[in-house]
C-alpha cells in the first residue's frame, strides 16, 4: 500500500507545525514513504539518519549562534515524536546521542562535554563505547569501571578494546564516549573516542522489533584515543541535588511509542479508505461506510490522542525539571519528573500494543500482507517497551502512595 499520508480531517498529521518550521517536513515525509520498504528490505538507514544530520537533527538543542535550532527540551520530544511516526527505528537511534547533548549542556565548562558540544556543532552524531565495571545488575549503578586504556609509547596514543552490547544507534554514530582507568596515572578517566579503525561495523541485532536501530552489539578492538581526548570524570553531584539521572531515556522512549501510535492513526484512515471488499454480512458496501470500522478508527484515533497527551504530560514534567536543575526547586521537580514518566509507560505501554492489533482488526485479511509491513508497529512498541518493563513502575507507584517509597537512582529506570 502507499504510504503518502494526506492529514485527514480533524488535523491528524504525520508532521508537526514546528518540525515544519525548522524545514523537516520534506526528509520526514521521504522517511516515512520509505520506511515499510527498509522494513521488508532490513535495509539499515544510513542515508536517512545522514540527511537528518546533515539538517541539524542532532542539534536541536543547540542555540542558533551556535549552530543549532535553538529548541527546548520539550520542543526536542516533540520534532522525535514526528521522526517516530515517521520511522521509530531512526528517533529510537538517536536516543543516546541527544542524551549526551543534555548532559553536555548541564556541564558545558568542562573540557569532555565542551568536546562533544563541538562534534555536535559538525552536526556529528555521539554514541556509547565499550564499558566493563563491577555492576551486575542491569542498570545498577557501579563503584568502579574496569575497562582499561593502555597507554601505546611507540604511537603516542592510548588503546583500548571492549564491547558495547545493546549498542542502540552505534552504526550511524560519527564518535563515542565512554570511561575508563587509563594506564599511565592508573586513574578513571572519560574519553571520546571518533570512528576510525577497530570500530566494528556489523549488525547482529536480532530483535523482532526496531530491527533497523543497529541494537547488538559494539566491538572495539584496539582502538586508538588521543591523549588530548582524555578528560578527568565530572566533579560530583552537591549532597543536596536530585538523585535521579536517567528520567531522560524513559521519556525518550515512551515518546517514540507515542509517535508510532500516531503513524497506526495515519495508516488506519488509510486502509479504511482504500480497502475494496467489505464481507457479505456487513452493513456497507464500501468498508469505509461501514459502521462498525468507522467507530474502530473513531476509537482508534481516541485511544491515540491519551497517549500522545500521557506521553506530553511526561515530557513538560521533565522540561520542568530541567529548567529547575541547581535550584531549590530541583529535587521536588526531578521526582516529579520520575514519578510521571513511570505513569506515562505504565499507560502507554498498556494501551499502544492494542491500538497496533486494532489496526490489523480494520483491514482484515487485507492488511496481513508483508509488503505493507503493518506488523512492524506492534512489534516495534513492544521492543521499546521491553526496555524497561512496566511491573517494576507498577509496584513503584503503589508503594510510593502507600509509603512514600521513592524510585531507584540507578539507569533502566
Amino acid at each position: 500500500m502507499s504510504e503518502t499520508h494526506t492529514p485527514p480531517s480533524g488535523g491528524i498529521a504525520l508532521v508537526s507545525p514546528l518540525s515544519a518550521s525548522l524545514g523537516f517536513s520534506e526528509t520526514l515525509a521521504e522517511i516515512a514513504a520509505t520506511a515499510s520498504l527498509r522494513e521488508r528490505e532490513q535495509r539499515l538507514p544510513h542515508e536517512e539518519i545522514a540527511a537528518l544530520k546533515a539538517q541539524g537533527f542532532g542539534a536541536l538543542r543547540l542555540s542558533t549562534d551556535d549552530g543549532g535550532h535553538g529548541v527546548s527540551l520539550s520542543e526536542l520530544f516533540a520534532v522525535a515524536r514526528d521522526v517516530a511516526a515517521a520511522d521509530s527505528n531512526i528517533a529510537h537511534a538517536f536516543r543516546n546521542h541527544f542524551w549526551q547533548v543534555e548532559a553536555a549542556l548541564e556541564r558545558r565548562e568542562h573540557p569532555f562535554h565542551a568536546h562533544v558540544l563541538d562534534l555536535v556543532r559538525q552536526r556529528k552524531t555521539i554514541g556509547l563505547s565499550f564499558v566493563e565495571s563491577d555492576a551486575t545488575a542491569a542498570g545498577a549503578r557501579p563503584s568502579r569501571v574496569l575497562s582499561r586504556l593502555e597507554w601505546d609509547e611507540r604511537k603516542q596514543v592510548y588503546v583500548g578494546s571492549g564491547d558495547k552490547v545493546y549498542a542502540t544507534g552505534n552504526l550511524y554514530n560519527d564518535a563515542f564516549v565512554g570511561q575508563a582507568v587509563e594506564s599511565r596515572a592508573n586513574s578513571t578517566v572519560q574519553y571520546v573516542l571518533e570512528r576510525g579503525d577497530g570500530v566494528g561495523t556489523e549488525d547482529d541485532w536480532q530483535g523482532f522489533g526496531q530491527r533497523l536501530t543497529g541494537s547488538g552489539t559494539a566491538r572495539f578492538r584496539d582502538v586508538a584515543v588521543k591523549a588530548e581526548h582524555v578528560y578527568p570524570p565530572d566533579p560530583p553531584k552537591a549532597p543536596e541535588a536530585a538523585p535521579w539521572s536517567f528520567t531522560f531515556h524513559q521519556v525518550y522512549l515512551t515518546n517514540c511509542i507515542a509517535g508510532i501510535v500516531r503513524r497506526v492513526v495515519l495508516d488506519a484512515v488509510e486502509v479504511l479508505r482504500t480497502r475494496q471488499r467489505n464481507f457479505y454480512h456487513g452493513d456497507a458496501a464500501r468498508p469505509a461506510d461501514e459502521p462498525a470500522l468507522q467507530a474502530l478508527l473513531g476509537r482508534i484515533r481516541a485511544y491515540a490522542a491519551s497517549i500522545e497527551a500521557s506521553a506530553e504530560r511526561a515530557v513538560q514534567a521533565l522540561q520542568r525539571a530541567s529548567e529547575s536543575r541547581g535550584t531549590r526547586d530541583e529535587y521536588a521537580n526531578t521526582l516529579a519528573a520520575t514519578l510521571a514518566a513511570s505513569e506515562a509507560k505504565v499507560v502507554i505501554d498498556d494501551l499502544a500494543p492494542q491500538v497496533a492489533s486494532w489496526l490489523i482488526d480494520l483491514g482484515s485479511g487485507s492488511v496481513v500482507s508483508n509488503a505493507a509491513a503493518l506488523d512492524r508497529h506492534w512489534r516495534n512498541i513492544k521492543v521499546i517497551a521491553s526496555h524497561n518493563p512496566r511491573l517494576y513502575k507498577e509496584r513503584l507507584l503503589g508503594q510510593n502512595l502507600l509509603t512514600g517509597q521513592l524510585p531507584p537512582t540507578g539507569a533502566f529506570f
